[in-house]
């Protein structure tokens, strides 16, 4: 395989530059030798995810270009400066090669200080790419899927939830889209952002929940101390998220959709997750699904998307007020669901 090729290129250089310091315990590149160093050490994960990318188990590639269409859309639409996300996967969404290098960055170093044989390093390599590649396919798929809905509402306006002096929500300028930010709050859990919808005639509070947190915005017990340093903003995690949309009636009807220490909970209108096919093998994951809708109970319902081809489910499986739908990257499949809002 080319990488291999390129790793006893790197080899041979470092022997012919003695100056080069690599063991189990140090690793020492002069500053005058360090670009060509590193350019060789490029070589070997660009090559290593060139020669396993037809084993990976997922079509990065059409995620990318899926992707990077919705998102050039919807920061036009509303005048963004981009959507921001965490670097492992913005690099994943928008150069994928690139994105899946950064996960061999170590085990490469392993192999070249001696920590690990050639063919562990390359059944580890080739388990790291497949296993966070599918991960952040999941994620990527989910900020695709989430911008397709903000793209299908038809927004005019969009704005920054942020909070006074005395965290009472306020509308801002929305300069651009990061899932998960909020305004720095310890207990407190508001939208990202609000759109006017020309298609619902109306204004939508978005909030890009992680899946985890959601069951513990109904806390069973109410602290004995307010949390003072945690914040509610999850935008720099790596993890699964729910779509919460909330209408509002007028600019200063901003939902705080939880405050978890004075045990409040707002029901949002409408909420969107996912799940893969293989979490549909697992009745754990369902039933973590139907969990999350009973605490939230959403009152236009649920959509649930199929990121991946896979086995149907029955109607027994699937719970109340919950509509399934299998997207891909169309579109226009997602258009009906906004349609549903709009009785």
């Amino acid at each position: 395989m080319k990488w291999k090729e390129e790793y006893e290129s790197l080899r041979k250089y470092i022997m012919d530059h003695p100056e080069i310091v690599i063991n189990t315990t140090e690793v020492s590149v002069p500053q005058n030798l360090r670009e060509e160093f590193y350019r060789r050490f490029d070589a070997i994960r660009r090559n290593f995810v060139e020669d396993h990318s037809p084993s990976m188990l997922v079509d990065f590639n059409s995620l990318c270009d899926n992707y990077l269409r919705i998102e050039k859309e919807v920061t036009e639409l509303l005048g963004l400066e981009g959507v921001q996300m965490p670097m492992d996967l913005f690099s994943f969404v928008h150069t994928p090669s690139e994105g899946l290098m950064r996960i061999l960055y170590n085990r490469v170093f392993d192999l070249l200080q001696g920590k690990t044989e050639i063919g562990a390093f390359e059944e580890q390599a080739v388990h790291d790419l497949r296993s966070v590649a599918a991960e952040l396919y999941r994620l990527g798929y989910e900020q695709w899927a989430a911008l397709v809905m903000i793209k299908l509402l038809e927004p005019d306006q969009a704005f920054f939830v942020d909070l006074d002096d005395d965290y009472k929500p306020f509308l801002t300028e929305l300069k651009s889209i990061s899932f998960g930010r909020q305004a720095h709050h310890p207990t407190m859990r508001i939208p990202e952002f609000v759109l006017h919808s020309r298609k619902l005639n109306r204004l939508v509070a978005v909030k890009m929940a992680l899946a985890g947190e959601i069951e513990g915005y109904v806390a069973p017990f109410k602290p004995a101390v307010r949390p003072r340093k945690k914040t509610g903003d999850t935008s720099f995690a790596l993890d699964s998220r729910v779509m919460l949309l909330s209408f509002m009636a007028s600019p200063e009807d901003i939902p705080v959709i939880a405050d978890i220490y004075d045990l409040k909970l707002k029901n949002p209108d409408w909420m969107m997750e996912f799940i893969s096919a293989r979490e549909l093998e697992d009745p754990w994951a369902m039933a973590q699904v139907k969990a999350r809708v009973a605490a939230m109970k959403p009152q236009f319902g649920s959509c649930l998307v199929l990121i991946d081809a896979g086995r149907e489910l029955t109607p027994e499986e699937i719970p109340e007020k919950v509509r399934v739908v299998s997207v891909g990257f169309d579109q226009a499949k997602l258009q009906p669901v906004v349609d549903s809002l709009l009785g």
